[in-house]
């Protein structure tokens, strides 16, 4: 069951998935063992209002950016509450799905939490204080390496390639170098030596990316999304 007070958002989420859908939280609340908010942070204090002691004792799951246990906590009296930071990915079943834990939640709250999530990827329990630091990284990381995969089809298509061709190649080529360095638990350093040759078409295309300091542009923008979780916070 979703609350959503959108009317074309809720025709969606009814006729194409078949999703029961309520314009206010009540009956949500009512019959519901675990309560996911999924809203733009500048909506949450509505909802806060909205739900207040209503979700007591029920496992409450907020994928706000920004929005502390601490906060969450103290408008949401009496529930057990986890803090989340999915990514896109999770529509395919791929997501990081970083959670922390409130005080009020018990080992078989976050057993129950942790195989709900690992349905949507890789269910990753942190600390909160690393949350900001994640939501730059793996919850704002799909559009980087969407960047970074735009620019090699752009290229590709100047070399020749169709699009729909470069596209592909390089979305599996993104996806097989992460199950490698999962799998086969190489650091990214390792794996750049397995691929770049002295000499050869690797070491001219690091060095063309070493020139234009992609390296330390990436840095830059991880640690400037990390900043704006904060202020959202």
């Amino acid at each position: 069951m979703v609350c959503e007070k959108d009317e074309k958002r809720s025709e969606f989420l009814s006729r194409q998935l078949g999703v029961r859908v309520v314009r206010e939280c009540e009956p949500l609340l009512e019959g519901s063992e675990v309560i996911f908010i999924a809203v733009k942070p500048g909506d949450l204090e509505e909802v806060l209002r909205e739900v207040g002691d209503k979700a007591r004792n029920r496992v409450v799951i907020s994928c706000v950016a920004g929005a502390s246990l601490e906060k969450l906590e103290k408008g949401l009296k009496g529930a057990k509450v986890f803090r989340l930071m999915p990514n896109l990915a999770c529509a395919v079943g791929e997501g990081v799905m970083a959670y922390s834990s409130s005080e009020g939640t018990g080992e078989e709250d976050r057993t129950d939490v942790r195989e709900l999530l690992g349905k949507l990827g890789l269910p990753v329990e942190v600390p909160e204080e690393r949350m900001n630091a994640i939501t730059a990284l793996s919850g704002s990381g799909p559009a980087y390496f969407s960047l970074v995969i735009r620019a090699l089809v752009e290229a590709a298509e100047e070399l020749g390639i169709p699009g729909e061709e470069a596209l592909r190649l390089a979305s599996q080529t993104a996806k097989g170098t992460g199950g490698m360095l999962m799998e086969l638990k190489l650091t990214p350093e390792e794996l750049t030596e397995m691929v770049a040759s002295p000499g050869g078409t690797t070491e001219a295309a690091l060095l063309e990316l070493e020139k234009g300091k992609v390296f330390e542009a990436f840095k830059q923008a991880l640690k400037a999304a990390w900043r704006r979780a904060g202020e959202l916070g």
